[in-house]
Parts: structure tokens; sequence; C-alpha cells
């Protein structure tokens, strides 16, 4: 599992006060980075490999400016080409503020198709399996 630490900043914060809704969508790309390193360990973008097929963030709480945050991933399975990255932010407090989840494919952008998940990835993935305890579900 990998764990990110988050600090909300002014201008994420809209004007009911709380974090805009698609912050959430951007906390959840970053703290993906350390997967994207598995992939892609100088995250050189000519030689990108991933593409995103879904995304989505259920909202649980409200979160506010100044507020710590820390967004958790791991992977929940793993198919031949595609993997599910799943995703829960967490406060300070240990109360969960959202879940995420996104669906990946290995991908060959000069053949513009996916391409199964390779051996030496596919078990660094494995190492990542296990998410944090006390995780909500995603919403039905």
């Amino acid at each position: 599992m990998f764990e990110k630490h988050v600090v909300v900043r002014f201008g994420e914060c809209d004007g009911l006060g709380h974090v805009n809704n698609g912050t959430y969508f951007t906390y959840l790309e970053e703290a993906r980075m350390d997967l994207f390193r598995v992939f892609n360990p100088s995250l050189d973008l000519k030689l990108w490999n991933l593409i995103v097929a879904s995304t989505r963030c259920d909202f649980l709480k409200q979160a506010s400016y100044a507020q710590d945050l820390f967004v958790f991933t791991w992977i929940g399975r793993m198919g031949n080409s595609s993997f599910v990255v799943e995703q829960a932010i967490q406060d300070i407090q240990g109360e969960w503020v959202a879940r995420g989840q996104a669906t990946l494919l290995a991908y060959d952008y000069a053949e513009g198709k996916p391409v199964p998940l390779w051996s030496d990835v596919r078990e660094r993935l494995e190492v990542h399996l296990t998410g944090p305890q006390g995780v909500p579900p995603v919403r039905a």
C-alpha cells in the first residue's frame, strides 16, 4: 500500500468553504504517482505506458482549508492488461473523507492498444494488494 500526505490549499476550496469535488480526483491522481513509477520509474512522458479506463470518487465527509489528509493507494485486482486501483482519503482524526477507484491499463501508445502486464510489474503490484484497515467499500 502506498501512502501520500496532502495539505488542503486555499485555492482547492469552493465558495462553501470545503474542498471542491473535482479536487479529490487531483489528490487521487497525485497519490497514484508512486504506482506510476512501478511502470515508468523516470515518469518520462515519452515512455508512458499506462492509460486510465475509468475513475470514480465517493465523497464521505467534507474537508477544508489547511486540513491534513492521507491518501492510501493499493491494488484491488489485476487482469491480463488492466488492474483496479483502490484509494481512500482519511483525515488526521482517522475519519474517512473519500473513497476512490480507478481502472488502468498497461498501454502501447504507438500501437494504440492495451498490452499484457509484464511479469516484473505484476510482481511489484502484488506487494500492494492490501489496503488500510476499516476502509469503507466503494458505494454500489
